[in-house]
């Protein structure tokens, strides 16, 4: 809705048409959204011919005013009457345009990927915040964030332990939402491959909007978790999101180190957990390929904590648990009722 909403006013200034309520409420937009903020300045900056060392935004600039058929070399004192002759077709290209410029230059300066592939990492981004991913994640992240906001691209699961900056919120990105934090530390589980998302506050506040429903934000307490839910089908995502809020859980109810956090320790901590999502988990971190033959196998449940077994020894646990068969042969396990 904020998008929409930005796209619309940005047009109406542009060819100076902006009532005074709209110019009220589009300074209201701008002071309450970071990002739309960096965009509304980015265009501001070039449309008023200021001098930029940034090389890649005069090209996006030029860009974006070519696809609206405007000369990227209009002299200043003619630009707010030319645009003022802007047909309707025109305008509404430029609200396309708009939106486009919105993608390409937030991602753009994504210059960096940090990735695992079986095994846990450590990072430090240059603010100082320190991020440690989980098997198979990437954090995609500019190489020098901008003076307005600290935004990163998350794949998988990591945990951050954000550097306060009071005048930059950082902000992580995933398919399913967004986060806005100052200064705090929780996880963040986002993999493509599972029906959730979820986050999981262990100090600080975190905001977080649903991508599909931008105007919708739940602020998490310490101790608190926010599951997001994947609908079955891109349509039913495209109309509803599940969302649940609950407490960051522990195995036994005197543990200090919660489930959600025990893979920072190297644990594989499982609390009636299904065993088509624990599968997936083992895929990632043994790198192996699990399959299922029945659909009896995939809905059994298993509460286990392991530590330092091979993918062997924990599907000889499995089964001792619960009545299923196995075979496996190199790198892929077959399961079956």
């Amino acid at each position: 809705m904020q998008r929409h909403r930005f796209d619309y006013l940005l047009a109406k200034q542009l060819s100076d048409k902006l009532s005074v309520e709209e110019t009220a409420e589009l300074a209201d937009l701008l002071e309450n959204n970071a990002e739309l903020k960096a965009e509304y300045q980015l265009l501001q900056q070039y449309w008023n011919r200021k001098e930029t060392h940034n090389l890649r935004d005069e090209v996006l600039f030029k860009r974006v005013l070519t696809r609206i058929e405007l000369p990227a070399t209009l002299p200043n004192i003619n630009r707010k009457r030319s645009l003022g002759r802007l047909t309707a077709a025109a305008a509404v290209m430029l609200l396309v345009v708009s939106a486009v410029f919105s993608s390409y230059w937030l991602w753009s300066n994504q210059e960096q990927e940090f990735s695992t592939a079986h095994q846990q990492k450590s990072w430090m981004l240059e603010d100082g915040t320190v991020v440690i991913l989980n098997a198979a994640s990437s954090l995609k992240y500019p190489k020098t964030f901008d003076s307005l906001t600290r935004e990163v691209y998350l794949t998988g699961e990591a945990f951050f332990k954000v550097a306060k900056d009071k005048k930059r919120p950082f902000i992580v990105r995933t398919e399913q939402a967004h986060l806005k934090v100052l200064g705090t530390s929780f996880n963040l589980r986002a993999y493509p491959d599972e029906n959730k998302t979820e986050t999981s506050l262990i100090e600080g506040v975190v905001e977080v909007s649903l991508n599909k429903k931008m105007t919708k934000t739940v602020r998490l307490k310490p101790s608190e978790k926010l599951t997001i839910y994947r609908s079955a089908t891109k349509e039913s995502l495209l109309a509803k999101q599940q969302v649940e809020r609950s407490n960051i859980s522990f195995f036994h109810p005197k543990d200090t180190l919660s489930i959600e956090t025990s893979w920072l320790e190297n644990k594989l901590v499982f609390k009636n957990t299904p065993f088509e999502e624990l599968a997936r988990t083992l895929e990632r971190k043994y790198d192996v390929e699990i399959e299922f033959q029945g659909k009896r196998a995939p809905a059994l449940r298993f509460n286990a904590v392991f530590e330092q077994e091979d993918i062997g020894q924990i599907l000889k646990a499995l089964k001792m648990a619960s009545n299923f068969g196995y075979q496996q042969a190199s790198d892929k396990i077959l399961i079956y009722d």
